[in-house]
């Protein structure tokens, strides 16, 4: 008997923090497997309650509405994504920054009113931004802003972070493959698929939906990409770019129409595409080689509906 044949695979998917969280996974018995992605799925719905900055009721608002006046006691899944936004803050040198916040929510504004902001504006948001500004104490598992005016926005780390702990529980219970996707954001790869060698992602050709420019092989590893017409909302004609610089204020301008990172934590990907795609193609070659185990694929306009591909790795 085949290993198909031994294996159920579940196909099964949750709108969830604003993106459609799928999960295609193999197990022995069918009901056990179903059962474990919905559990998967259920842990993603309760941490949107934790990370997302604009439901007034969840954990990260009220963090970001008292913080500044006190020592916060948070759950230890927030203090995890914090410590990890610090790390990253301190490794790309403020390039990533989930304390960006005001600059997000003026732009967000911005793309609301069809009004760009004046540079004065921009000013005054950027001001608000810096990690420095946010201290962890790890004994106490509290936060504290030390600026007044500090919003946190998780939205660059979050879903990874979420597809990160959907795989923990698929792992813990013992299921053999499965394929963790959070839109077309943030995906992870656990074991291989019946028959295969690897799971094959596809990253979608700029311009031809339909095509791949490129394809990423994973065996227990995450893949996320930033940027590009496939990371917007399909439904939305956007006016201004939607990753903002946290040092600048200002929307991405580093010629890079998408930026794909390869690694083993989903929330470590996610957060480096997006850096990536900031700072553009010199930064994330030299992060790579400084960094073992990150991979980038890194994709340029270099005319009109003409595309470059540059790969690179740790």
């Amino acid at each position: 008997m085949s290993r198909l044949e031994e294996t159920f695979t579940i196909d099964i998917s949750r709108r969830v923090m604003a993106s459609e969280f799928r999960i295609i996974l193999g197990a022995t018995d069918e009901y056990y497997a179903r059962q474990v992605a919905e559990a998967a799925l259920d842990e993603v719905t309760r941490l949107e309650k934790v990370l997302n900055c604009f439901d007034p009721t969840s954990e990260i608002s009220y963090v970001n509405g008292n913080a500044y006046e006190k020592n916060i006691a948070v759950s230890p899944d927030l203090f995890e994504i914090l410590q990890l936004s610090l790390k990253l803050y301190r490794e790309t040198c403020g390039a990533f920054d989930v304390t960006a916040g005001r600059i997000i929510d003026l732009w967000r504004s911005a793309e609301k009113s069809g009004f760009e902001p004046d540079a004065k504006t921009i000013r005054e948001a950027a001001a608000l931004v810096g990690m420095q500004h946010v201290t962890l104490d790890d004994k106490a598992g509290t936060v504290r802003f030390e600026r007044r005016g500090l919003l946190i926005n998780l939205g660059g780390i979050g879903k990874g972070y979420a597809v990160r702990k959907a795989a923990s529980i698929l792992k813990e219970y013992g299921i053999p493959f499965a394929l963790i996707s959070s839109g077309n954001s943030t995906i992870y790869a656990l074991g291989t698929p019946p028959n295969e060698k690897n799971w094959r992602i596809g990253i979608r050709h700029p311009s031809k939906p339909a095509e791949r420019i490129a394809v990423v092989e994973l065996v227990d590893g995450a893949l996320s990409t930033s940027g590009g017409p496939q990371q917007r909302d399909e439904f939305v004609a956007e006016l201004y770019e939607h990753i903002i610089d946290p040092l600048t204020g200002e929307p991405a301008q580093s010629g890079l129409v998408s930026a794909s990172v390869i690694t083993q934590d989903p929330a470590i990907a996610d957060a480096l595409s997006t850096t990536f795609y900031l700072k553009g193609k010199a930064y994330a070659t030299e992060y790579c080689k400084t960094h073992e185990g990150v991979k980038a694929i890194l994709v340029e306009e270099i005319e009109k509906g003409m595309y470059t591909i540059q790969t690179g790795g740790g």
